[in-house]
């Protein structure tokens, strides 16, 4: 009778002994440490990673970058999706009636010339910044007609937490004068660009201010912007 106790015993002990070991074998196996006997994700590296092949992603998806959470070091994946985006004047371009600053009227551009992650509201015309970042900006716009005009100025605005500011501009007098007989005009044209750093939902927007703005309609006018870092 004894022994019979003493068997049951034993093979109770041991099932006991084999499921705290295979608790144990899952539990350590669900997170695999290098370096480290406390692992804290799936894979814990305590350590450089060097990683010998990547296959390249295809060329029709978003690019995505491996990036470092600021909580724990995490590895995530980002998209990164950089903004390319034109636009031009001519036919059907003109000065909308919205004032960005005093004295400064906001401008519509008719079309797109690309939008590579769709950033530009066509509508409200406003570019959005998808992500916090340095951008290139450019805007140039020519006059339709040479004329004398007080002032005439093209600029590039910021909008911020519902905040407008101007970035950058070229604005001076438009005037056409005769110096010993000989007809001197100013440029009709005028340009402005610059790097301007952007945090995501950052808003920009192009203007114009001169004392006849119906000689820009239909005018020959562009911008860009390129996300650079």
């Amino acid at each position: 009778m004894k022994t019979k106790l003493l068997n049951n015993h034993v093979q109770t002990t041991a099932k006991l002994f084999l499921l705290s070991f295979l608790f144990f074998f899952t539990k350590s196996w669900s997170q695999v440490g290098v370096n480290t006997i406390t692992p804290n994700a799936t894979l814990d590296v305590n350590g450089d990673v060097i990683i010998q092949d990547v296959p390249k992603a295809d060329k029709s998806t978003t690019d995505k970058v491996l990036v470092l959470n600021s909580t724990d070091n995490r590895v995530e994946a980002m998209n990164f999706p950089k903004s390319f985006v034109k636009g031009v004047g001519g036919s059907g371009f003109s000065i909308l009636s919205l004032s960005l600053l005093s004295g400064w009227n906001k401008v519509s551009f008719p079309a797109l010339e690309f939008d590579e992650n769709s950033d530009f509201d066509t509508v409200n015309q406003y570019f959005t910044a998808p992500m916090d970042g340095i951008y290139h900006i450019s805007v140039y716009v020519k006059m339709t007609s040479l004329i004398n005009i007080s002032s005439f100025g093209v600029g590039i605005f910021r909008e911020t937490s519902g905040m407008t500011t101007l970035v950058a501009d070229e604005t001076y007098e438009a005037l056409s004068v005769s110096l010993l007989g000989i007809g001197i005009t100013s440029p009709p044209t005028r340009s402005a660009q610059t790097l301007v750093k952007l945090n995501q939902g950052d808003r920009i927007y192009f203007g114009i201010q001169s004392s006849n703005l119906t000689i820009f309609n239909n005018a020959e006018a562009q911008f860009s912007i390129h996300q650079v870092h």
